[in-house]
This record gives structure tokens, sequence and C-alpha cells, in this order.
């Protein structure tokens, strides 16, 4: 009787486990297109020419790559790192409290090929997501 009941305690077990597991979702045509919207209107980041969305295959990561060249010659980190934190601000909002990303990096550029990679003359910063998400998204 004994080994019965760890038959039946071990799917009880595994599946408690598994309702705590949150699924992954990805950055959909919609999102990215308000978040491009945001970032080239001058809302977030003036001046900007380009931006693309780079997330992940396991959509935890993200890299919203911008082609700024007024804020890339600035060589100003203060007010780089500002218009990071700016931009995970309004990723945070747009993404909703539901967002899979636990990182997400601002890279700023001059040439920006769209090639699915950080340029290489990138110069980056962390937008500070995962504390965003726990002022914006208390408890969740």
């Amino acid at each position: 009787m004994r080994n019965l009941s760890l038959f039946a305690f071990l799917p009880i077990m595994l599946f408690s486990a598994s309702c705590g597991l949150k699924e992954q979702i990805k950055i959909n045509v919609a999102q990215v297109a308000q978040i491009e919207d945001s970032v080239l209107k001058g809302q977030i980041v003036p001046k900007t020419i380009s931006v693309h969305i780079l997330q992940d295959e396991d959509y935890s990561k993200a890299s919203i790559i911008i082609v700024n060249t007024g804020l890339y010659n600035s060589k100003d980190n203060d007010k780089m790192q500002y218009a990071a934190i700016r931009t995970g601000m309004m990723l945070s909002r747009v993404l909703g409290p539901e967002m899979s990303l636990s990182k997400a990096t601002f890279v700023i550029s001059l040439n920006d090929p769209n090639d699915n990679k950080v340029p290489a003359d990138g110069i980056s910063f962390d937008m500070k997501i995962d504390s965003l998400k726990k002022v914006l998204y208390p408890g969740k």
C-alpha cells in the first residue's frame, strides 16, 4: 500500500511544480510596432533614425538597437543610461506584467545593418528591466 501511495503522490507533486512555471512569451508584431513607433517618433529617444528589436530564442532576453548619431557621438554615459532606462520603462508598459523578459539591453549604433545581431560599433546599456518590472508591477 505504501508503494501505491508513492505513485499517487508523484504525479500530484509534478503537477504542482509545473503550475509555478511561467510561460515564456515572445514579443508580438503589434508590440514591436508600438515600441518602434514610440522610439522613432522621438517620444523616448529624440532624433532616432532607425530601431529594431532582437529577442533570444528563450524569450528571456531582448535588445533594442537604435541608430542615433547625436546620442552616439555625445559619449555622455549618463544621457545614454537615462535613454536606456526610459526605453526600458516604455518596453515594460508595452509588454505588461506578464512579460517574459528578465534582461533587456539598449544598444546605440551609427550603422545597423539589421542582420539579427548587435552591431559591432554598438554601445550597450542595461535597461534595468528586472528593477522596472518590480516597481511597475509589484507582486508579479
